[in-house]
């Protein structure tokens, strides 16, 4: 739920967010609620944010007589027929995944992992005659930083209580559920985010490439610090951390205080649950940047009982994604990291046998342009996203395709003169898919209400690619 927050508290969350905690940990400090109704089930929500602008009609490709509108319309950069593994969708005929995503098409074999067609940053249903006249368009449309915020905070436009992410509200579900403990709910192995940003409830950011440890003066090991006086540093924290949280000191010195004390209650904790669940036996390429973040997450989901969660929200990050040039060159290597990613990850959560309560799903600032600029793709709007797991009613295509078609294309946003420019006006609403993996979650009506303002412009408001609990 998202409140006004005011500009001393901000000030604080801030200043708290970028303290140096511990090894490989920094936390987002926040608020605590009660219980929640609406608990009762183990899940954990993955978000994987392809962060540059994806282009994803590369990576989920028609078939039958729209592959001819979709090859002349990207003339070079369109995906070669021999280049595509097919699928097909019950009511919408005959598709294909990038052959170097053989993953994605056996999620899809299996029916857990449906493709949510056309999505991106919406205000309210919005036709081709609406863009040309600006009617209720999002925010700086095309450009990465805004679209990459609306995207992860459901809004058209970012001001006030719309600044905080819909991971958020999902999070603070998440500390409902979880209770008292001392780890919060959400994590970012991609840095400082947007979508998990909450005035109520934390997250914490880890880096993968690091382990997590203990805060100094609690491990008592150190080769240069004499025994005696290194068994006094933890009881004098402790003490400072204390006088630091006594009702008397400013309002500043609370809040250091209580974010240092819940560092040093969470890094232990996470530090002897990750020990405990090492994941040894899955083979991890440690090059691979995002199969590092993955197989954390793994580690992660694998100890929540551990920690004593009911449920939790994670974010990672892939770049490179901003093909304006040699997209063929660089498409290639980006599809099989993704791959090799994907199926390390999704392999260790189905050998721990946590596949159904587990739901990941991918996001990126826009959809790229149907046309090519001559050696890549320009910034887009609509664009395919993905969501994967045990518990998805998978093997469809979710939505709406769009027209690929270069000329009397109603779905493309065209040019100030008229012409073809590629950009597909999306026909699903992030609010949506939002709100679709919300629910999943537990989050409640009223919340997402808050979480998501403009939800209420759709009249689908759950697109049903969840399996009902």
């Amino acid at each position: 739920m998202r409140h006004p927050v005011d500009k001393e508290k901000r000030r604080l969350l801030k200043a708290l967010s970028i303290l140096p905690l511990a090894s490989g940990v920094s936390m987002l400090a926040g608020g605590g609620r009660a219980l929640a109704e609406t608990c009762g089930s183990s899940r954990s929500l993955v978000c994987i944010f392809m962060a540059g602008g994806a282009d994803t009609f590369n990576i989920f490709v028609p078939g039958g007589s729209a592959y001819t509108d979709y090859r002349n319309s990207r003339n070079e950069l369109a995906v070669a027929e021999a280049d595509i593994l097919e699928v097909s969708d019950a009511q919408q005929g005959s598709f294909g995944f990038h052959s170097l995503l053989p993953s994605l098409k056996t999620f899809y074999d299996e029916q857990r992992l449906a493709v949510v067609s056309n999505t991106g940053t919406l205000i309210q249903p919005t036709t081709k005659s609406d863009f040309l006249g600006t009617v209720a368009l999002p925010q700086a449309l095309f450009a990465h930083n805004t679209q990459q915020t609306l995207w992860q905070t459901g809004a058209g436009i970012v001001s006030g209580s719309t600044s905080f992410g819909w991971g958020g509200a999902i999070s603070d579900h998440a500390s409902e559920c979880n209770g008292n403990i001392p780890v919060a709910p959400a994590f970012s192995m991609g840095g400082s985010t947007d979508f998990l940003a909450s005035a109520n409830s934390n997250y914490i950011s880890l880096n993968a490439d690091i382990a997590v440890e203990r805060m100094f003066g609690f491990n008592n090991i150190s080769d240069w610090i004499p025994v005696d006086r290194l068994s006094r540093v933890g009881p004098t924290l402790e003490s400072l951390i204390r006088q630091g949280q006594a009702s008397g000191n400013t309002l500043m010195s609370r809040a250091i205080a209580n974010s240092v004390g819940r560092a040093t209650d969470a890094t232990t904790e996470l530090h002897s649950a990750l020990a405990d669940n090492t994941l040894s036996g899955v083979s991890l390429n440690t090059r691979n940047k995002l199969a590092t973040q993955l197989h954390l997450v793994a580690r992660l989901i694998a100890s929540r009982e551990q920690l004593g969660m009911e449920k939790q929200i994670f974010f990672v990050q892939m770049g490179g994604w901003d093909t304006h040039s040699d997209q063929l060159e660089r498409q290639p290597d980006l599809f099989r990291s993704f791959n090799e990613a994907i199926t390390m990850y999704q392999g260790a959560i189905d050998d721990l046998g946590l596949a159904d309560s587990v739901t990941s799903f991918t996001a990126s600032d826009f959809g790229r342009t149907l046309s090519s600029n001559g050696n890549g793709t320009d910034h887009g709007w609509g664009g395919h996203s993905f969501v994967f797991g045990g518990a998805v009613d998978g093997g469809r295509v979710v939505g709406e395709t769009p027209n690929y078609a270069a000329t009397n294309n109603e779905d493309d946003a065209g040019e100030a003169d008229g012409s073809f420019a590629g950009r597909i006006i999306p026909k699903i609403s992030v609010n949506q898919y939002a709100a679709t993996l919300s629910r999943w979650m537990g989050v409640s009506e009223a919340d997402l209400a808050q979480a998501l303002p403009d939800l209420q412009n759709f009249t689908e408001t759950d697109l049903g690619f969840m399996k009902p609990a």
